[in-house]
């Protein structure tokens, strides 16, 4: 192992791994990189799905497309075809596979797999050094894509916990042409809760519980939801479960993630690679890794993902806040949307390429009472709290 490199990428889930894959075009020029990941093996344990193409890069990754999608509330169901934008997934085991074959066969980068950092990073003599269960690493450059920690003051609006079973059924059940985007009908009006479900064939699917609450949750506490949602779903059809997956993403507004002195970045889900509304972060992070790979490779070092502009930021913002302080107006504020706005507008809206056509159409569609209400709840707040109305 080597002991010192140009570049540490903390971590060597998907953001470290994209950036490595597109370091790895670099050719000749790549930088000596180390890629550090606590795991010492890798396990099909997520699954990414994007609406249209990310670009040549991926497509090759790309094992299961859908034209059409569908949304469910207790008392209706919608099925749209989104065959100008299809609905793509790459499963993270194929993802992985092609990350460790491609850093493998690039001179001047390492995959350091069951490396755990045991203290942050400290700059000295204009090198970043620190210590890790291999010993201590030095480099030039460091980009950290390992979740960040958020103080109190910084919490999300809400938190998106899922629990899935990949799953086979004894008998032919699902579409395989159909995604269920979100199926509301085990929702409760207090509670944010959907079932997920990717069919891969007639009996062979990915099956998810969605939640969206002010705290995370874990996986045991969405086992029983799960589980009832099966149960309704299946109608008590026999199945086996292949593999679980689990995750917990912020929706809300990413921290701040400046340099913490030149040549050390934040990046990843927790850091604004996931988009904070909805969680879709893959084609986010892959466009990340490309502007990050192109800084590098010109001297200039790493770089933070983009900030948000003003417009998606602030409907966001907005939407998040009318979900947490309205759980019941969920199934069909998704509805109306999913409905009432062309499909292409809504693909560019969920993989940050709106045009402003597109954020009037999404504005257009949703009910404006609860909207106002809000923004205006909001400005009287920070007015009583810049009073000194909201301090007792």
């Amino acid at each position: 192992m080597k002991s010192h490199a140009d570049l540490m990428i903390l971590g060597g889930g998907c953001a470290g791994l994209s950036l490595a894959m597109h370091l790895a075009t670099l050719g000749k020029n790549v930088p000596k990189t180390l890629i550090l990941e606590s795991r010492s093996e890798y396990l099909h344990d997520r699954t990414w799905c994007f609406w249209g193409g990310i670009g040549a890069a991926m497509e090759e990754l790309v094992t299961h497309q859908w034209n059409t999608f569908s949304i469910s509330t207790t008392t209706d169901r919608i099925v749209r075809n989104c065959s100008a934008a299809p609905y793509r997934m790459i499963p993270s085991d194929a993802f992985y596979a092609a990350a460790q074959e491609r850093i493998a066969r690039t001179p001047g980068m390492e995959l350091l797999l069951g490396t755990t950092v045991t203290a942050e990073p400290v700059k000295r003599d204009g090198l970043w050094h620190l210590m890790t269960t291999g010993g201590e690493l030095s480099a030039k450059w460091i980009v950290d894509t390992r979740p960040v920690k958020r103080p109190g003051s910084m919490q999300p609006h809400l938190w998106q916990s899922f629990l899935g079973y990949e799953l086979v059924t004894e008998e032919e059940f699902f579409d395989p042409a159909c995604v269920e985007l979100m199926d509301f009908s085990g929702s409760t009006p207090t509670q944010i809760l959907f079932l997920y479900l990717l069919p891969f064939s007639r009996n062979r699917a990915l099956v998810e519980v969605t939640l969206f609450d002010p705290r995370p949750v874990s996986a045991p506490e969405l086992e029983p939801q799960l589980g009832s949602l099966l149960a309704k779903h299946l109608g008590g059809a026999r199945y086996s479960v292949v593999r679980s997956e689990h995750g917990i993403l912020p929706m809300g507004a990413a921290p701040s993630t400046p340099l913490d002195k030149a040549g050390s970045v934040r990046a990843g889900l927790t850091a604004g690679g996931a988009r904070p509304s909805t969680g879709y972060a893959f084609q986010r992070i892959q466009r990340w890794a490309e502007d990050c790979t192109v800084a590098i490779g010109r001297g200039r070092g790493p770089l933070a993902h983009a900030a948000d502009s003003i417009i998606p930021r602030a409907m966001d913002d907005l939407f998040l806040r009318v979900l947490r302080a309205r759980p019941e107006l969920a199934p069909d504020l998704f509805l109306f949307l999913f409905t009432r706005v062309d499909q292409v507008r809504i693909a560019r809206f969920m993989s940050d390429r709106a045009h402003p056509a597109d954020y009037a159409a999404i504005v257009g569609a949703l009910p404006p009472a609860p909207f106002l209400r809000e923004l205006i709840g909001g400005i009287l707040g920070s007015m009583r709290g810049s009073t000194g109305e909201g301090s007792r």
